[in-house]
């Protein structure tokens, strides 16, 4: 296994900068 493996593209748009107002609205993604 090599680490240029595990290099990807992320756009800022899909990281969370702040909670949701409801919780039950957010989503988990594990690997």
């Amino acid at each position: 296994m090599r680490v240029a493996d595990f290099t990807f593209e992320l756009p800022d748009s899909l990281i969370a900068r702040h909670p949701l107002a409801e919780r039950r609205s957010s989503r988990l993604l594990t690997l």
